[in-house]
């Protein structure tokens, strides 16, 4: 049984993307490229078990093949297991990248795609991550919707979402809601999400969920990512931290 585990939570690629607030141009997709080769090289400095992407590595479905080509092989050669879902701007609509390219045929990559949500198990970390594939991002959506019970047989169960943060009384028309009410009733240990480009950390009071912010957006804290920490003998803790190379 796995007593410690070190997740590596990043979030809001946008691969392919003019860039927001930026006017990238024709160099949007090299700065896309190099800005999350700098943050996959930083969050491996702290020697995750685990690397989560929570959502929209692309920044739309009309990404380039070879841009597409260089995510699978830049995931590819991550030396640690890499679970993945689809956000808004890559989502499951009809052409999408991911029925168009198998992320799965990658051996330590797994794409949570089931419409109504699916589990995959990682044994060696005695672990179980719950996602469900974006179709259409519209109100109705609900991200961490039909999340079921902890699975039996592992130490670690966490989830993943891509939508709009909720906070408890709040309501909202936009598109794919994360209420609180919903983290506070899961039974994970922790919720990677993604949307939000600027970081957020959510403290509820049975689950730990955050958002990681996007590693190739200068909003809030500026490019980010998150190293989340779970342990037997210790609270369970979330770093956001800044990616600081090649930015000025």
């Amino acid at each position: 049984m796995t007593d410690r585990l070190r997740i590596a939570h990043c979030a809001d690629i946008h691969l392919d993307a003019s860039g927001y607030g930026q006017a990238l141009g024709a160099e949007g997709s090299e700065f896309h490229r190099t800005a999350f080769a700098h943050a996959i090289e930083a969050m491996l400095a702290h020697d995750p078990q685990l690397f989560l992407l929570a959502g929209d590595l692309f920044d739309s479905n009309r990404a380039t093949p070879a841009t597409i080509e260089w995510a699978m092989a830049t995931l590819a050669a991550i030396p640690i297991p890499v679970l993945m879902i689809p956000g808004n701007h890559d989502c499951l609509e009809t052409g999408s990248i991911y029925h168009r390219y198998d992320f799965n045929s990658l051996p330590n990559v797994q794409c949570l795609l089931a419409h109504e949500g699916e589990t995959v198990t990682v044994p060696h970390l005695d672990l179980a991550c719950w996602g469900r594939g974006m179709v259409e991002h519209n109100r109705l959506y609900a991200p961490l919707g039909g999340l079921p019970p902890r699975p039996t047989g592992v130490r670690w169960y966490i989830a993943m979402g891509h939508g709009l943060f909720v906070p408890h009384g709040g309501d909202t028309d936009r598109s794919s809601p994360i209420h609180a009410r919903e983290i506070d009733a899961s039974p994970c240990d922790y919720i990677a999400l993604g949307h939000h480009h600027a970081a957020m950390e959510i403290g509820e009071d049975r689950t730990l969920a955050a958002f990681a912010g996007s590693p190739t957006d200068k909003v809030g804290r500026g490019p980010t990512y998150i190293i989340c920490d779970l342990g037997e003998d210790a609270p369970p803790a979330v770093v956001v931290h800044k990616v600081e190379k090649g930015w000025a």
